[in-house]
């Protein structure tokens, strides 16, 4: 499980940091048993460190391996480990006695393995009728079986003919095909290996698919994932964040992945063309892929009330007031762009369409309008808005109205907690297929009063060419 790595910690430590306290968030974590505020705190001095990162994974996949073969003997001996080089020199012996004893036991294991482990997860969505997986198990996709449910409450949803390995509870091998994996709250430091990386969740909702050649492919829905490898070059990305995704490769390098194709709510996803499925074929910029390896999601049929905005948002596309999103633009493809090029001058986005198309840009109105959306499209006079909030309201609580400066919920439905009217401009009738668009334009006096950060990118929708004449 330790791919032959040693174990490392010569390294300097932060005075409001130890190794004794980096010892002691990890036990925690991989027990199950750390708090938000602590795992913040881990998160953190991972973020800063490669040889803590590498030290975490070492750790982890030696934990995980353990404790679940045996959970009742090789548990306190998996912790002394842990924390064997924070021990002072007279208790070091016995933590070498407690590794002796663990190897022991798997040696013993791999010749006498035990027939009735403990299950670890279950096909299907409800444990008490799925059926039972443990640590060893390997599972080839089936249409019926095609998603398990861990002890800790992760979540892996694996498109068919993907092939899935069980490692213990926090630890999985995908050998080939797609995975969806939705960590939960319990499942913090969940962790996927391929051929080409090992994909360390550090609390997310993320999707990893490897291939034949060596290849995977790793892209995150919501939250951080870790990416460690041996072979992958120091200028690489390191961590991926929400809305961003990498393609790693066996033999060392990694590239930006520019378009995702999803249905409206994951876990269905990929990294190709779906055809005839996607008015959009492909989605590019001109950022270059080392200082931003984001991804856009193209949607095909997504587009409607309460319908995402952002690739790195959980804003929300809605009517204005009691009115709708105009019925034109329902069930039409559509692309969730990065509200963090909406004040970037230099971006320049590339469209290929599969097929003829009506395109529309959907444009903040506090901004001027830019010589490009002027040349190519005019206005429709529609105007839809965006719902600014980050999570659905916990409890039964008023919105606050549209303009109020408060904690933004999300509203369902059309004209709930709207905050930023928004005007929708088509193209004219061009036929190329290939469409280029700009930055946003310069800020109106609308934005007198607003912070320097405020403002929207636009959105992009695509309707099939004479829809409403069919």
């Amino acid at each position: 499980m330790i791919h032959g790595r040693n174990f490392n910690f010569n390294m300097s430590w932060e005075d409001d940091f130890s190794e004794r306290e980096f010892h002691r968030l990890v036990g925690k974590l991989l027990e199950g048993e750390i708090s938000d505020q602590e795992f913040e705190r881990l998160q953190t001095q991972l973020s800063k460190s490669e040889t803590l990162r590498n030290s975490y994974m070492q750790l982890a996949e030696l934990h995980v391996s353990l404790s679940d073969t045996f959970a009742d003997v090789v548990r306190p001996a998996a912790r002394e480990v842990a924390e064997a080089h924070s021990m002072p020199p007279q208790r070091r012996p016995l933590a070498l006695v407690a590794v002796l004893c663990a190897l022991l036991l798997i040696a013993c294991w791999f010749y006498f393995p035990a027939a009735n482990s403990t299950p670890i997860a279950w096909t299907g969505f409800q444990a008490s009728a799925g059926r039972e997986l443990r640590s060893g198990d390997r599972l080839v996709a089936t249409a019926k079986e095609g998603s398990i449910i861990f002890r800790n409450g992760v979540r892996v949803s694996l498109s068919k003919g993907a092939d899935l390995e069980l490692l213990a509870p926090k630890l999985v091998r995908l050998h080939t095909g797609q995975a969806h994996v939705d960590v939960g709250e319990q499942g913090k430091g969940f962790t996927v290996l391929t051929e080409a990386v090992d994909v360390i969740d550090l609390g997310t909702v993320f999707g990893v698919s490897a291939n034949s050649h060596g290849e995977t492919d790793v892209l995150v829905f919501d939250g951080v994932v870790d990416i460690a490898s041996n072979k992958l070059p120091k200028s690489a990305r390191e961590m991926l964040v929400s809305g961003q995704a990498q393609r790693y490769r066996k033999s060392g390098g990694d590239e930006r992945i520019s378009t995702v194709w999803s249905s409206t709510s994951p876990p269905e996803w990929s990294t190709v063309s779906r055809g005839g499925n996607s008015l959009i074929a492909s989605v590019a910029d001109n950022v270059s892929s080392d200082s931003d390896a984001k991804f856009y999601m193209v949607v095909p049929g997504g587009f409607r009330e309460d319908a995402k905005v952002y690739a790195d948002r959980n804003h929300e596309w809605n009517g204005l007031g009691e009115t709708k999103i105009p019925s034109e633009l329902i069930g039409a493809d559509y692309i969730r762009t990065f509200n963090d090029d909406k004040n970037r001058k230099d971006i320049q986005i590339t469209m290929t369409l599969s097929r003829p198309a009506d395109v529309y840009v959907l444009v903040d109105e506090r901004y001027l309008v830019p010589e490009w959306l002027a040349n190519d499209f005019v206005d429709t006079g529609w105007q839809v808005g965006i719902d600014l909030g980050d999570k659905y309201q916990q409890r039964d609580i008023l919105v606050p109205p549209l303009g109020t400066a408060d904690i933004r919920w999300l509203g369902k439905g059309a004209g709930r907690s709207v905050d930023v009217p928004v005007n929708v401009w088509k193209r004219k009738d061009i036929a190329d297929l290939s469409i280029h668009l700009g930055a946003n334009g310069e800020k109106s006096d609308q934005f007198d009063g607003a912070t320097e950060l405020a403002g929207s990118m636009y959105g992009i929708v695509v309707v099939p060419k004479n829809r409403l004449d069919d």
